[in-house]
């Protein structure tokens, strides 16, 4: 039997048969929701609805799924980021970069507490201390963090082009890194759940689409497809 649910105008969760009759449940889904929700949250979309409950909470249904549908492009972002920008470190300090003495006297006391972290919960596995579980371990951050240009003269003057092969000749390492720090800032507040609603996402959409032409076209044409970013944009309440 089909049945439709009804959020009524107090808050009161009545349930339609096919034969027209209610059925009201003893708990409002308003007061329940807010419960787990948190009133300060739910308060947000609650306040964007003109405090319409049912609107409301399509609203913040619709701010997870659209989170949801950004998974893929920020995650082919990061992968592809982290691995263009260990390239650039390989070719500057050799294939151990994240133990050179050099490389560890050119980086931030930030990226050695990044690398030290990381090491630790190698060891704290069991797993080996290669390269490739290194980059694998590092934040989203650390890779953004390693495009600043402060490190432009000792790293990336020689390497950008080499390890971003893509890059046409006016994009330059300030341009990447303030992309690549806005996408990372996106990613943290779809992370932490946070309301995303109100941003412009067809930019953040696009910003993605870029930075993946950038480390590689080839994953760009091939991901687009499978994004859901576009069409959970035209279904927003």
């Amino acid at each position: 039997m089909r049945a439709v649910t009804e959020i009524g105008s107090r808050g009161t969760n009545r349930h339609m048969a096919d034969n027209g009759q209610h059925r009201v449940y003893p708990h409002p889904p308003i007061h329940a929701l807010a419960e787990v929700i948190s009133p300060l949250r739910l308060g947000t979309y609650l306040n964007a609805a003109g405090h319409d409950v049912d609107r409301a909470l399509q609203l913040y249904l619709w701010n997870a799924k659209i989170g949801e549908a950004f998974h893929l492009p920020i995650q082919a972002v990061e992968v592809g980021l982290r691995n263009r920008v260990s390239d650039g470190l390989r070719m500057a300090f050799g294939q151990e970069w994240w133990r050179n003495d050099a490389f560890l006297s050119t980086v931030q006391g930030k990226r050695i507490d990044d690398i030290e972290v990381t090491r630790r919960r190698l060891r704290s596995k069991n797993r080996p201390m290669i390269t490739g579980q290194i980059i694998a371990g590092l934040s989203f951050g650390f890779w953004v963090a390693m495009l600043a240009p402060r490190y432009y003269p000792p790293i990336w003057s020689r390497h950008l082009y080499a390890a971003f092969p893509h890059l046409d000749s006016t994009t330059t390492l300030r341009a990447i890194h303030r992309e690549t720090s806005a996408i990372a800032d996106f990613r943290n507040r779809i992370w932490h759940h946070e309301p995303i609603f109100r941003r412009d996402l067809s930019v953040d959409y696009a910003r993605c689409l870029k930075i993946l032409n950038w480390l590689c076209p080839t994953k760009a044409a091939w991901i687009k497809p499978h994004c859901r970013v576009a069409q959970m944009l035209r279904e927003k309440p």
